[in-house]
């Protein structure tokens, strides 16, 4: 085609031509500048405050230690160059990063085994896209789709949850919640805040955060209680070996039309935890469910993750040549045939006929293949129902992006309740100073608390058994603690404000009474039962649900010495 010859043009072909391909140098230490000028251009997202990794200088990345560099010449070769190395590693990731914070929103992401795609090869690439980049691409959908409506509310009766428990979870709070929150669009349910309101029947209390917050911690509770046949501790717990033993898997035998619907809703509970920063899940689930969430593959760690026992004994099954087994000993030392046994004790056939067919030297190895696949599946139904659930209020396509590390602390925070962390996030009442011996008491009382212990003050003070993971979700969000004025503070107990994330604690005068106050506290007030607003007295009035074999306290019965708003 014809070229222009015009003074502009010219100059244009001439700037293309003598642009240079990598940025100026800008560090003595790096030959590559910094993020701000070799990616993302000027344009300000969230992932470019300070702090973030997208505006972090690479020349910083050479004062990181060099863990596991091998010794030797080689050790000294690697630190020549290990510094340059990281920075040109980090620039490279830190550009696609600012690339891709950009573009996210115009690529379709999609399941990992679909390569072929671009949304695929990106859910590939998941380990080295920074978090801030998916979570703002998160945080773009859920502002985009938040609604604006006054909160449903539910009415939970928790003591007929606790007085009639039955085999098929029919009374939880978790069927409760389902049966009246299924007659709702789940569109309904995307608020900003929290997702509805709760009432407690027969308890006085209105709901400002704590009763949700309180309903959220004991649905997890039933789930992992045996209350409700969908989840059973792994066998790693129920033996004592491996790790893991504190996770749940979904038992495989939940089957039933009733409770995948179940699952479905734990699913949308789920999809709430990362779309709102007042629902969390504390929720004890292992790798082989988060990953299948993800569409990250299976492998055996996560068989070693819930059952340490079927592990070994596949991996020596495997290795038994090396023990002096061979064709002619097998038959009389293994008497397995081609049929596994799942983590809820059923059996089932890896083959047709699979019961009465023998494992012999030969086919040991496909018998253990047919072992750990049938192992690594037999939870993919309960599974699939889950993200069906959190597909109803979170596009799936976002969840590929994360890890699996990643959507469970996101989903349900971290399990280790830091007092360190807690205490940096407090502020005193008035009169009120760290430096007060009842307050140094309060402190030293939670530091020498169990992490179970630890997760029932949380949930005490504030309707959660888990900290916020981030700043972010912390935002404006402080501990409170007050002192409670009497003269004779050590015949009374703490009162939380669960809504308020509060305490009024006693000027104690020692330490021993104070932990034994506050450890009574924790373990019997689960009644959030002395709010004075004519919503909470209308709530204690309440007895709907309610038999009179269901009632332990009558209606207007006097609050107990412990107690929480």
């Amino acid at each position: 085609p014809p070229v222009c010859s015009s003074r502009r043009c010219h100059l244009r072909r001439r700037h293309r031509r003598q642009r240079p391909l990598l940025p100026r140098r800008r560090h003595r230490r790096c030959r590559f500048s910094s993020s701000r000028s070799s990616g993302g251009g000027s344009s300000s997202s969230s992932a470019d405050r300070p702090g973030s990794a997208l505006t972090l200088r690479p020349a910083l990345l050479a004062s990181l230690s060099h863990d596991g560099a091998p010794s030797s010449s080689d050790r000294r070769a690697l630190q020549a160059s290990a510094a340059e190395a990281r920075c040109a590693r980090f620039v490279l990731i830190q550009r696609f990063n600012a690339l891709l914070a950009h573009l996210a929103p115009l690529v379709h992401s999609s399941r990992e085994h679909e390569a072929h795609t671009l949304g695929g090869r990106l859910c590939l690439l998941r380990g080295v896209v920074f978090l801030e980049v998916k979570q703002a691409l998160l945080q773009r959908f859920v502002t985009s789709t938040a609604k604006d409506a006054d909160a449903p509310q539910v009415l939970l009766n928790r003591l007929r949850a606790l007085s009639k428990q039955s085999p098929d979870g029919s009374h939880t709070l978790l069927a409760q919640l389902q049966e009246q929150l299924s007659l709702l669009h789940p569109r309904a349910l995307c608020r900003a805040d929290k997702a509805f309101r709760v009432n407690f029947v027969g308890e006085a209390a209105d709901d400002h955060g704590g009763p949700y917050r309180e309903a959220i911690t004991q649905i997890c509770g039933e789930l992992q209680s045996g209350q409700l046949p969908l989840l059973l501790r792994c066998p790693n717990g129920r033996h004592g070996v491996g790790a893991g033993r504190d996770v749940y898997l979904p038992r495989p035998a939940a089957s039933s039309a009733r409770e995948l619907g179940w699952f479905r809703f734990v699913g949308q509970l789920l999809g709430l935890a990362l779309r709102q920063k007042e629902t969390q899940l504390p929720l004890n689930l292992p790798s082989l469910v988060w990953k299948q969430l993800v569409s990250q593959p299976l492998d055996e760690s996560d068989l070693r993750g819930t059952d340490e026992l079927c592990w070994q004994s596949l991996q020596k099954l495997r290795t038994i040549d090396q023990e002096g087994v061979d064709a002619a000993l097998f038959g009389d030392v293994i008497f397995e045939t081609f049929q596994a046994q799942l983590s809820d004790g059923s059996e089932v056939e890896l083959l047709p006929g699979g019961r009465h067919s023998r494992v012999t030297f030969e086919s040991r190895h496909d018998y253990c293949d047919a072992v750990l696949a049938a192992r690594l599946r037999e939870s993919r139904q309960q599974c699939d129902a889950l993200l069906q659930g959190i597909s109803l209020v979170l596009p799936q396509r976002l969840l590929s992006l994360f890890t699996w590390e990643q959507l469970e602390r996101l989903a349900c925070g971290s399990a280790d309740v830091s007092v360190e962390v807690l205490r940096g996030r407090t502020k005193y009442g008035v009169g009120v100073s760290s430096v007060q011996r009842h307050v140094r008491y309060f402190w030293a009382a939670l530091r020498g608390f169990t992490p179970e212990q630890r997760s029932a003050f949380l949930r005490f003070v504030w309707g959660r058994s888990r900290l916020p993971i981030s700043a972010a979700e912390w935002g404006d969000t402080r501990f409170t603690l007050h002192t409670k004025q009497s003269p004779r503070p050590d015949a009374l107990f703490p009162v939380a404000h669960t809504c308020f994330f509060s305490l009024e604690l006693p000027a104690y005068t020692s330490a021993a009474i104070c932990r034994e106050r506050l450890l009574y506290a924790i373990t019997h007030c689960l009644a959030i039962d002395i709010d004075t607003t004519t919503g909470a007295r209308e709530n204690r009035q309440l007895t709907a649900w309610s038999s009179s074999e269901d009632e332990e306290e009558e209606p207007g019965a006097p609050p107990s010495p412990t107690a929480r708003r």
